[in-house]
């Protein structure tokens, strides 16, 4: 099998591999551009139909792509994309993810090159969310299998390694990574969530297809069966959102970063009724998201005042505005759990319209 990666407009190299999936497996494993994962063939058919999708030229350069700063051209993200399976339909939300990703407000430059195990994590709101099987009820954070979740993510993923030059060890000092470093892309239950959907809070349409990119240290699953009041299921959150080992700790700052409050439409429901406006919720969320200074020994008392950190009441606060509080409806309807996503201090949440070669719209990002 000739595996094509270069045809009258694309200008990447082109790599012959024998006529056996095997053999691209072992060679992308060998050259350090392969993902653990067996990946497709980039052929120029499969290439040209993501093209397709996308109102840019292929040598249009979405930006310089950290940790290397290489050119990340669109007919490379499409050849990255087609190693992922990604169907050409959902090519459009890979570029708006790494147009969000490259927005500097991301950092993405301090992002994929930190200790940190924090990586770009998907939302993505929109009409075309069922159709592409981007996974956003029961296990859409892993186990679903929808193929628009694991290939835009995986996409995306891939571009970081292969266009951005990240790798663990080498241009990224990451200690431990994450299994989201796979790739993680999942959607909001906007049908079922109670308040507007994030998309259209951070100012974009309903009818359009927005993907949101948050800087992720991991998922934290939370239950809980005890609290009836949803007052007091809010104040449980946001408790164990700031828990004392959380990087927004180690800084004066408190005004990046965002947790996103991953909320099953059982809890959010719940909630609602309560908080029928959801920027009530984030100023609740706000008020409480604190420890007592006396958590912490003496010696990190200590760090802590100097830094200012501390109130005249002795409260320890970690975030400094309630709109770093994001709730998204997802997930299943077991009214027992649901997650967080804390984020990574030195970064902000960014999203972006998909554009199509039908649309007159103009990109938009938020």
């Amino acid at each position: 099998m000739s595996t094509e990666l270069r045809s009258a407009n694309l200008s990447a190299e082109r790599i012959e591999v024998a006529d056996d999936p095997r053999a691209l497996y072992a060679l992308s494993m060998a050259e350090g551009w392969g993902d653990g994962v067996p990946l497709l063939p980039p052929t120029p058919d499969s290439v040209q139909e993501l093209l397709a999708e996308t109102p840019h030229a292929p040598d249009h350069v979405l930006g310089l792509l950290p940790p290397k700063h290489n050119r990340a051209t669109v007919d490379l993200a499409a050849i990255n994309a087609a190693m992922a399976g990604c169907e050409p339909k959902a090519f459009p939300l890979v570029i708006a993810a790494l147009e969000a990703i490259l927005d500097p407000a991301f950092n993405a430059i301090t992002l994929l090159a930190s200790t940190s195990s924090t990586c770009p994590m998907l939302v993505v709101n929109g009409p075309s969310r069922e159709a592409l099987r981007i996974d956003f009820q029961a296990g859409c954070l892993g186990g679903a299998a929808g193929r628009g979740s694991m290939t835009i993510g995986r996409s995306v993923a891939l571009c970081l390694r292969n266009i951005g030059g990240q790798r663990a060890g080498d241009t990224t000092r990451s200690v431990f990574g994450q299994p989201a470093r796979f790739g993680l892309c999942f959607g909001e239950w906007e049908e079922r969530s109670p308040w507007p959907s994030l998309a259209v809070r951070r100012g974009f349409r309903k009818e359009q297809d927005v993907v949101s990119v948050h800087a992720g240290k991991g998922t934290l699953g939370i239950t809980d069966n005890i609290h009836h009041d949803a007052r007091d299921l809010a104040y449980i959150i946001a408790k164990e959102i700031t828990c004392p080992m959380a990087n927004l700790f180690m800084e004066s700052r408190f005004d990046t970063s965002q947790t996103l409050l991953l909320l099953n439409p059982v809890w959010a429901d719940r909630l609602a009724k309560e908080f029928p406006k959801i920027e009530s919720l984030q100023e609740y969320m706000l008020e409480n998201a604190w420890q007592p200074i006396e958590l912490w020994r003496p010696a990190q008392q200590a760090l802590l005042r100097d830094k200012g950190a501390v109130d005249a009441k002795g409260r320890v606060f970690m975030y400094g505005d309630p709109g770093q509080f994001i709730p998204v409806v997802c997930g299943g309807l077991g009214g027992l759990t649901s997650t967080l996503l804390r984020g990574f201090a030195w970064t902000d949440l960014r999203s972006v319209a998909a554009a199509r070669p039908s649309s007159t719209q103009p990109m938009q990002s938020a």
